[in-house]
């Protein structure tokens, strides 16, 4: 069960880093930002009480998520909840992609009702596969 909550937050992160990734990252970016999340004090180095700090930060976030997908609040997570927070999840995310294409779409020179109209049908046909 472990495992499977475990994977759930693992692919919900996955997923929500490569959706919204509109620019080449470099390859160590992800470990940059974690060092500058944990070097509090901006030194440069993390010092040991700052790693703990920071530990303890990250097992806050995951006792958060925990409750998030524990629905039910029975203290345990089944295959059910974490399959419907997941596909909550990728339902939000998959709408803040709608609205950020069409907000791009809107700033296009020519738009019109026409072109609306086609957007919707070509999200229709998408959706039908």
């Amino acid at each position: 069960m472990i495992k499977f909550i475990t994977f759930i937050f693992v692919s919900c992160f996955c997923v929500s880093a490569l959706a919204f990734d509109q620019k080449p990252r470099e390859p160590f970016q992800p470990l940059k930002d974690l060092f500058k999340q944990a070097d509090k004090n901006k030194d440069g180095e993390i010092s040991y009480v700052e790693h703990e700090d920071f530990i303890a930060m990250q097992a806050n976030k995951g006792r958060e998520r925990f409750a998030e997908l524990d629905s039910d609040g029975n203290n345990s997570v089944s295959k059910k909840e974490a399959r419907d927070f997941a596909i909550e999840k990728l339902k939000k995310m998959q709408k803040k992609r709608e609205n950020m294409m069409d907000e791009r779409i809107r700033k296009l020179e020519g738009w019109d009702g026409k072109k609306r109209e086609r957007l919707e049908e070509l999200r229709r046909m998408n959706k039908e596969k």
